[in-house]
């Protein structure tokens, strides 16, 4: 968008057709090589004047003949560095004056502060080829990136992006980097972070000796760009098992560094699609079917259908993968339920007993950046965690509004609106641990003091022990609160730039609902007056609340009773039973649930593929696990039932037909799905609205998103997912603000 502002000009000095204007720009335009190109480009076309960063992006004063103006303007627009996004461009006419030449000016650091920066990203081609030609002066160096690509948001600490205001100012550039830094014609001009083996950061012990551990079978834990990583032979059973067990991390997959494409495809179904992705300048952890045949050990995603694999990201990764040649386990370097370690003192710390060896350096990390995960559905990438390569970016959101929100408590990310902008945070992980809400309490006050922003009114969850909703409460502002599955229905709409009117599907395992029950089978209805809840899921009991949400198999003893039957299994005691039944029976601790991760529960019990969890999820990983191997030789209806003005999903047929077990596990796994993607449709008809959003946690289940997709659009109806903004609860955030600016219209 571009905005003209006619000033009127003096000619004094000047040839008629000499003309001066101020160029600014707004987006993400630091951190991305885009001074050094408009430096050339003002030189190209014989123009005087300079640039400089703001702190909402950058300034241009260029002066010179209208003809060269003009062409240097669609330039600047149209030859723009790959990488850099342009918001916005405000021209305004200056009067001439006198310049010597086209410079590149000290930053202006006392403007406006906006998040003008690119997120840290992969690794350039032509940096790579630095790294392993022997005649270059960077051969073999573990952080070597240039203008293009390399950490930015990781060492950042405000704005505007200059090596002052980074983690890379305690190392002071050789006389052969300062040459680079500032010669036109050289890749690394103006480059904030240079460096090289002479001044810049050193790796101890060393990419050998930690080589030669892997080999051994030992655990290497690595300092990384975003936080530590902990790495192992993936190919080892004995080792990923010792890690499992260090780490506290029973059944929950590990993530895969591999050396090639290549490598990926003789393990793991890769699309088009997927591809694009892992060769992307984020880099994330893609999500990819499992083929039968693997030589990765069982233990590292045994239960799980998918592989989370990532190619490696930076010069270090690159050096192991080089040396190492197979994959290896990568998971965060951390105790499972604590943050990722930044710091040496935390890894000595959190990892001493973890890994066998520690490979530091002195750069500081100061923002904790987890890798991204992203699982293609639907034909389109769905960030599933936003973290390194992905933030910081921004939302456009029309408003004068100040916000902060605090977001959900697990898979926490927060978010603030300023200027019309949302910015959404990294993730933060789950604010159980005293240590995760250190850590979180301490990222929202490093973002406050990058915005330069006023901490004025705040936007929580309806659960009253939600810590980010407690946290909003004690810094003693003004506060409001959003109901969470509201909040997943905005941010999808967000995400997808939906207007009213619009039908969304809100599943997931559990959320603090208006009638204080829990809710995660919601449909909404969303029109100019507000958001209408328009269906919800039958309703049963769970005893013993939080505890029930770790147990699947209180889940299903939750969908007997609701039954009017008596539990049949064996997961629990004569005595545990009695006791259960008796809660059930006084109502002691056992919640009204609506909950569709909730029966996904109770089914993966009864099904027997998960009675107790080791993580979040995992009784639905399993479920859809079970699904892929089944074939459709029986069909389940869920039909919904009216009660008051709430259309009800009526799951008790088919959990009867379901325990007189006539069918395989896998089977009646796979018709579980199939019924939830045509209950979708029955749903969406209520609604009658061509635009039907899914978002929620449950809809992280490709398997079912991809039948819902299908059986809706096979309906006429025009269907929806996230893409940018995690349909989980790290999305919650950004759906929180636009939850409480909708309050105002």
């Amino acid at each position: 968008m571009t905005r003209m502002r006619k000033q009127s000009c003096s000619k004094a000095s000047t040839l008629p057709t000499e003309q001066r204007i101020q160029i600014a720009i707004h987006g993400t335009v630091q951190g991305v090589g885009f001074r050094p190109f408009v430096y050339r480009l003002a030189h190209q076309y014989q123009l005087m004047g300079s640039i400089s960063n703001t702190g909402t992006g950058v300034k241009i004063d260029v002066q010179g003949s209208s003809d060269k103006i003009s062409q240097f303007q669609r330039a600047v627009i149209e030859q723009k560095p790959a990488r850099a996004v342009i918001a916005e461009v405000v021209v305004d006419d200056m009067p001439p004056t006198t310049f010597n030449s086209f410079i590149i000016e000290p930053s202006d650091s006392h403007s406006d502060k906006a998040l003008a920066l690119l997120p840290d990203t992969a690794i350039c081609q032509q940096c790579l080829e630095e790294l392993f030609d022997p005649q270059n002066r960077r051969y073999l160096y573990p952080f070597l990136h240039c203008i293009s690509c390399g950490p930015r948001f990781s060492l950042f600490r405000q704005m505007p992006f200059d090596r002052d205001h980074t983690s890379m100012n305690e190392f002071q550039m050789c006389q052969m980097c300062l040459d680079e830094y500032a010669d036109p014609e050289n890749r690394r001009f103006y480059s904030q972070t240079n460096c090289c083996p002479t001044c810049g950061p050193k790796l101890e012990p060393g990419v050998e000796h930690a080589v030669e551990a892997l080999y051994l079978g030992k655990i290497v834990a690595i300092k990384n760009t975003g936080g530590y990583l902990l790495l192992v032979d993936a190919t080892n059973e004995e080792a990923v098992l010792r890690l499992r067990e260090r780490k506290q991390r029973v059944g929950k997959p590990f993530a895969l560094l591999m050396p090639t494409l290549n490598a990926i495809e003789e393990i793991a179904e890769v699309g088009e699609i997927e591809k694009q992705v892992l060769n992307s300048a984020a880099a994330p952890i893609v999500l990819l079917k499992k083929k039968q045949t693997s030589y990765i050990a069982p233990s590292v995603a045994h239960e799980s259908p998918y592989f989370g694999v990532m190619l490696p990201h930076n010069a270090l990764q690159h050096l192991l993968m080089h040396h190492f040649k197979m994959p290896l386990v990568a998971t965060s370097g951390n105790i499972s339920g604590s943050p990722l370690c930044i710091t040496e003192e935390e890894a000595l710390k959190t990892l001493g007993d973890v890994a066998d060896l520690l490979l530091n350096h002195e750069r500081k990390i100061t923002h904790r950046l987890d890798d991204s995960i992203v699982q293609v559905m639907g034909g389109q990438p769905v960030i599933l965690r936003k973290a390194r390569g992905y933030v910081p970016s921004a939302i456009e959101m029309p408003s004068s509004k100040t916000l902060f929100a605090a977001g959900s408590q697990m898979k926490n990310s927060f978010a603030f609106l300023k200027q019309g902008q949302i910015y959404q945070s990294q993730y933060m992980g789950d604010l159980e641990s005293v240590e995760t809400a250190l850590a979180y309490e301490n990222e929202v006050g490093s973002w406050e003091r990058l915005l330069d922003i006023p901490f004025a009114e705040g936007v929580g969850d309806k659960h009253p022990d939600y810590y980010s909703t407690r946290y909003v409460m004690k810094k003693n502002i003004s506060s409001t609160r959003i109901q969470h599955h509201q909040a997943h229905v905005w941010s999808g709409m967000a995400d997808n730039h939906l207007s009213p009117p619009v039908f969304s599907i809100a599943w997931d395992g559990t959320g603090y609902g208006d009638d204080a029950t829990i809710w995660g089978g919601e449909a909404f209805l969303v029109s100019n007056e507000g958001m209408k809840r328009v269906a919800s899921l039958y309703p049963f009991m769970l005893p013993g609340g939080e505890k029930g949400v770790r147990e699947p198999r209180r889940a299903l003893f939750g969908l007997f009773h609701a039954l009017q039957e008596a539990y049949q299994g064996d997961a629990f005691t004569e005595e545990e039973r009695i006791n259960l039944n008796m809660a059930l029976s006084r109502k002691i601790n056992t919640p009204l649930c609506s909950s569709i991760g909730r029966l996904f529960d109770g089914v993966s019990a009864l099904l027997g593929c998960c009675q107790v969890s080791d993580y979040e999820g995992q009784a639905a990983l399993l479920l859809e696990s079970a699904a892929h191997q089944g074939a459709k030789t029986v069909h389940f209806e869920l039909p919904l039932i009216k009660e008051k003005n709430l259309y009800l999903l009526d799951w008790r047929p088919m959990i009867r037909q379901m325990i007189e077990r006539k069918h395989s596990v896998a089977d009646l796994a796979l018709a579980f799905h199939d019924s939830l993607a045509r209950a979708i449709v029955s749903l969406a008809k209520i609604g009658n609205c061509e635009s039907v959003l899914l978002t929620g946690g449950v809809m992280q289940n490709k398997l079912l998103v991809e039948k819902a997709i299908l059986e809706l659009s096979k309906a006429g109806f025009k269907p929806f997912i996230h893409r940018d903004i995690p349909p989980n609860d790290g999305g919650i955030a950004v759906g929180q603000i636009i939850g409480r600016l909708r309050r105002c219209v």
